[in-house]
């Protein structure tokens, strides 16, 4: 086609612009471009090209979505149509969700790691590294939705590339998935870890009262040696014989002269003796004498009773003396031992009432059981193998951000024609021109 002098615009049924510096197609003109018009005699006979609507609208007019792909970089070829803002910007979005997902999902996964073993410094730590892996997995989604697929024979979803990127994204929220599993199983995860506390909580319990029991056997034992030693310390207790061999020798002669005399006042008073029948002066002299070791008999037996009490009433004194004393020694004993055994049973007593400070204190040991993210995963595993609804919940969680991760490429598998070609490069006002 030749090139004519410039002509006005409206004189020919068709324009076609020659320059070097044309701009691409559908952008405005600039001042200092010359035009040059060549007439075609042929009439049109394709569809009016689509950048003949820009005196009625701008289709690079930024829509409110080109802040979020500028900042995500997704206009790496230069402008964008308003058709490819629109596909871009809300994939820009839902990257943007997905990334806030990430995060948090992160921060609890790392919380658990960091804050558990570092304290209130850990979350420092959880921020950054959730932070850090979020954006990998952002920058990653990325070069997903910026990938090149257009032209290409093959299916989108049998791409060697996208099936890499597929395998990628589900490792990703497979990972990121587990805390939020954790976390639906909080109240069951801190119930057993709970259950593992009041276990241990309750061994250094029964080890207390057993080491209280200890030292109260111990303390009576020590208690019945100090009797026994009492015991053997203390000398025998000497009694006086209760015994009057004396008097009773006296009392048996006397009742022996006694016994004599009767024979003798029998003979007397028969005749047997003086041939002479009757009580004479002999009779009445054998009686007074009888009379008399009667009263002596009697004064040796009153003698031998009094003896027997006295010495009765002494041994009784030095037994209750003895008994006394003895008493008081084990009074003092007593004393000594039952205020240790009353503390120690009042110890006893109270160990259900000590706190988790005190218990750990007196039974040096700490009631902190293991409670970090390997601790939780492998509570969730035992729960799994325990009941299948958890496994069914589990596994429920993570399908929902494996579709998640999964949403960006299906994203990219629904771009329309414009916005396949203006990642491959091409323009994407003709996009459909080119393909038609």
């Amino acid at each position: 086609m030749g090139i004519s002098p410039a002509k006005p615009l409206a004189a020919e049924p068709h324009l076609e612009v020659v320059d070097d510096a044309t701009p691409p197609q559908g952008l405005p003109l600039p001042s200092h471009v010359e035009l040059q018009v060549a007439a075609d005699p042929s009439p049109p006979t394709a569809a009016p090209p689509r950048e003949q609507v820009r005196p009625f609208m701008d289709l690079y007019q930024p829509t409110w979505l080109h802040p979020v792909i500028r900042l995500l970089l997704l206009d790496e070829n230069g402008h964008m149509p308003r058709t490819v803002q629109a596909q871009v910007g809300f994939g820009a979005m839902l990257m943007g969700v997905q990334f806030c997902m990430d995060l948090l999902a992160w921060i609890l996964g790392f919380r658990w790691v960091f804050v558990n073993a570092m304290g209130w410094p850990g979350w420092f730590l959880a921020f950054l590294f959730a932070f850090l892996v979020s954006s990998i997995i952002l920058i990653f989604e990325r070069f997903v939705l910026t990938a090149d697929v257009h032209g290409r024979k093959t299916p989108l979803l049998l791409n060697p590339a996208i099936l890499t990127r597929v395998v990628v994204v589900v490792i990703f929220a497979s990972v990121t998935a587990i805390p939020v599993e954790m976390l639906v199983f909080q109240d069951v995860i801190q119930g057993r870890l709970n259950g593992e506390v009041q276990g241990v909580r309750e061994s250094a319990r029964q080890q207390l009262r057993n080491d209280f029991k200890k030292d109260i056997e111990d303390v009576a034992t020590e208690e019945g040696a100090s009797r026994k030693r009492v015991k053997d310390e203390t000398p025998p207790l000497v009694l006086d014989e209760v015994g009057t061999p004396k008097l009773d020798a006296k009392i048996a002669d006397l009742q022996k002269q006694i016994d004599q005399k009767v024979i003798d006042l029998r003979e007397e008073d028969a005749g047997w003796r003086s041939g002479e029948a009757g009580q004479g002066r002999k009779f009445l002299r054998l009686k007074d004498e009888k009379a008399a070791l009667e009263g002596q008999l009697t004064e040796a037996k009153a003698a031998r009773s009094a003896e027997l009490e006295q010495r009765a009433n002494g041994n009784q004194k030095a037994q209750a003396g003895a008994a006394d004393r003895h008493f008081q020694e084990l009074t003092r004993i007593s004393e000594r031992y039952e205020p240790r055994k009353r503390e120690l049973e009042k110890k006893m007593r109270d160990v259900d009432r000590l706190t988790d400070d005190e218990l750990a204190k007196a039974t040096r040991k700490s009631f902190r059981v293991v409670d970090g993210f390997a601790r939780r995963w492998k509570i969730v595993n035992d729960l799994e193998n325990e009941d299948p609804i958890y496994a069914t919940t589990k596994w429920a969680v993570r399908l929902l951000f494996i579709a998640f991760g999964l949403l960006v490429l299906t994203t990219k598998a629904l771009f329309n024609r414009p916005t396949r070609a203006y990642y491959a490069g091409r323009d994407p006002l003709r996009a459909y021109d080119d393909e038609a």
